[in-house]
């Protein structure tokens, strides 16, 4: 069904091949590479998505030489002569899908921490990247003329192997956009200075890579198209770099992107959550757009399928990345394909998945359970005998678990005490930098109701009706809240009104001078303090190093950008000593020094969260089969308490 989507689901030529979509899964790291291979859970993680309709898939970068990656652990090592043999296995299952796949091929410099005795890292000139903070040993042109080799090899081993080409990472600060780039290049030889000699090894490893990967292969080249970095390129200057690039006809195609992984923030921006703009970098394409003749793809916070459509239907680009997406719902490509754009599990913003390729650790989604999981999950069977289930909690946990037995074939009836579904969820999107989160809420409910699960609101189940109920089975979820604030000196006389975040978040005050307590971390103190923005004077207290500690730094850029242009203080190393009269005193956890917070009107104190288990018990005695999922079990993070309820419901 292409009508309402005409060019998104439209084919496209792009170098010797003809796309079956413009939907495109950009180049990211899943973690589940083995020791630099390409193993079975990486394949079934990106056969699931060529399955469901990518036009296009990209590895995340893959390193091309022992000083540029390998080191790291992550991602696929292309720069030995094993990863062919993996090569030829994804090709095999991307193209049976009717797919196709590139690899990007990178070298990190000095963006990396990769270093060791006897590999320093390597860059254009010794510049320090704010990330690594490590400085680099300037290249040899020895070593540059390793590294174009390098390059050369490992675009060999992918027409070896039967994929459908390269993409050269120059953007990021990778080596091949070190060199382009006045910050990152400081040299005065031939490699050094003038744009022309800047350009010099970007097309020597265009060369190299054109010749290893041959005629009837794609190659393309990932380029920023703003450093957005003072000393930088700017968009001017690189919509020239890549006319000059597209000119060299070697290339098919330039996947823009911003910034530079030489600035902390800007690493950081390039994935940007909830609340940054989508399409954010889509101006930067469409400049880029205007001065080449080949395909010019862009990204950047575009989930809604209609925002690409309008993307291409302007002409701003040829191809538009939606891999978070993707990620978040692999079948979205099959789904508009079939006219089902609102079975769409939307993509939130929540930058789970970033922050868990960050830590090197197998990517997760929000709430997608069966993400970098697609080999051990596989989809959930219709079930041989339906049953009666009862499902009591609306939370996280409840609506996966209702949603995944209601598709298996089971009866459902779903009890929540609440005005309405969601739970945490709920109560998170109601401060701005969360407001995303209600589209979640609002999937669940859309399939709810497409699966027909009854639900009964502002129903509270009492311990001893769970065994009355008319059910087969019973699964507990009915999530956490907040622990008693604990014993503050001074607080029984205090003339401050204290609050949990679920209080502050649901009825905030205006107009008071507020103190936040952050010793439970994740999001609730955060989003509290966030609801409280603007209308009050917000302080931040936590004993951790920094405030949003436990917050993975992509998100935490936002906040901090949020919350200090609004004014709030942060107060980090400190813990509440006592509150007197209208006075909070705080100390610090290293010097013991205390200071004092004049004129507070509210205390937000937060020190986590505690199971609800009134029906443990009785459940256990209902003679029905039972299971107890979520944060009944043990308050923990959203993705955990819906990868419990898929579970559940698959094991009834």
């Amino acid at each position: 069904m292409t009508g309402t989507f005409p060019h998104l689901l439209s084919p496209m030529a792009l170098g010797p091949l003809t796309l079956r979509n413009r939907g495109l899964v950009t180049a990211h790291v899943p973690g589940l590479e083995e020791k630099g291979l390409i193993g079975p859970d990486y394949i079934a993680y990106q056969r699931t998505k060529a399955a469901g309709g990518a036009g296009l898939q990209i590895s995340g970068s893959s390193a091309v030489h022992r000083t540029g990656g390998v080191g790291g652990g992550r991602g696929v090592n292309a720069g030995t002569a094993e990863v062919v043999e993996g090569y030829g296995r994804l090709a095999e299952a991307i193209h049976a899908e009717g797919g196709r796949f590139l690899i990007q091929l990178g070298h990190a410099g000095a963006t990396v921490n990769d270093t060791d005795a006897g590999r320093p890292l390597l860059a254009p000139s010794p510049v320090m990247s704010r990330l690594v903070r490590e400085t680099p040993k300037e290249m040899s042109l020895g070593e540059i003329d390793e590294v174009v080799a390098a390059f050369g090899a490992a675009a060999r081993r992918v027409r070896e192997g039967g994929l459908d080409g390269v993409e050269i990472l120059g953007a990021f600060g990778y080596l091949v956009g070190a060199f382009l780039s006045p910050y990152s290049n400081t040299r005065t030889d031939a490699y050094g200075g003038s744009l022309e000699n800047r350009l010099r090894f970007a097309l020597r490893v265009i060369d190299a890579a054109r010749e290893g990967v041959g005629p009837d292969r794609v190659l393309g080249l990932r380029l920023p198209g703003d450093e957005r970095v003072e000393g930088g390129l700017t968009a001017g200057d690189l919509q020239e770099i890549g006319a000059r690039l597209a000119a060299t006809g070697k290339l098919d195609h330039l996947n823009v992107i911003a910034g530079t992984n030489y600035d902390r923030k800007g690493r950081m921006e390039h994935w940007a959550p909830t609340p940054a703009p989508h399409g954010e970098f889509v101006p930067l394409a469409a400049g880029i757009k205007a001065r080449v003749a080949i395909p010019v793809f862009t990204t950047g916070r575009i989930t809604d399928p209609r925002m690409a459509e309008q993307i291409l239907a302007r002409g701003d680009a040829d191809m538009v990345g939606m891999t978070r997406a993707q990620i978040s719902d692999p079948d979205l490509v099959a789904k508009l394909m079939a006219g089902q754009a609102e079975d769409i599990r939307p993509c939130v913003g929540a930058n789970l998945c970033i922050g868990r390729a960050m830590e090197g650790k197998p990517i997760r989604c929000f709430h997608n359970p069966g993400a970098a999981r697609e080999r051990s999950w596989r989809s959930a069977e219709r079930a041989t005998r339906p049953r009666r289930i009862a499902i009591i909690g609306g939370g996280p946990a409840g609506l996966e678990a209702a949603r995944v037995a209601a598709e298996r074939g089971h009866r459902v009836t779903l009890f929540e005490a609440g005005e309405a579904l969601g739970g945490q969820l709920r109560l998170w999107s109601q401060a701005p930098m969360t407001a995303e989160f209600a589209k979640t809420v609002a999937w669940y409910e859309g399939q709810l109701t497409r699966l027909q699960v009854s639900v009964r609101l502002r129903e509270r189940v009492a311990p001893k009706a769970l065994a009355e109920l008319d059910a087969d089975a019973l699964v507990i979820a009915t999530g956490a809240q907040p622990l008693p604030p604990g014993e503050i000196a001074g607080a029984e006389a205090a003339q401050i009104t204290l609050l949990d975040p679920w209080q502050a978040i649901a009825e905030p005050p205006e107009g008071q001078s507020i103190v936040v307590v952050d010793e439970g971390g994740g999001r609730a103190a955060l989003s509290a303090a966030d609801r409280l923005l603007g209308s009050n004077r917000v302080t931040v207290v936590t004993a951790e190093y920094a405030v949003g500690e436990l917050v993975t730094p992509t998100v935490r850029g936002m906040i901090y950008k949020r919350f200090l242009s609004q004014g709030a203080v942060f107060r980090p190393n400190e813990l509440v000593a006592r509150i007197e009269g209208r006075t909070v005193i705080t100390c610090n956890i290293h010097s013991g020094t205390e200071q004092a917070i004049l004129e507070v009107d509210a205390l937000v104190n937060w020190q986590g969260a505690e199971t609800v288990s009134d029906l443990h018990a009785a459940a256990e005695e209902s003679g029905k089969p039972v299971q107890t999922i979520g944060d009944c079990v043990a308050p923990r993070q959203v993705h955990i308490a819906i990868a419990e309820g898929a579970m559940a419901a698959r094991a009834l």
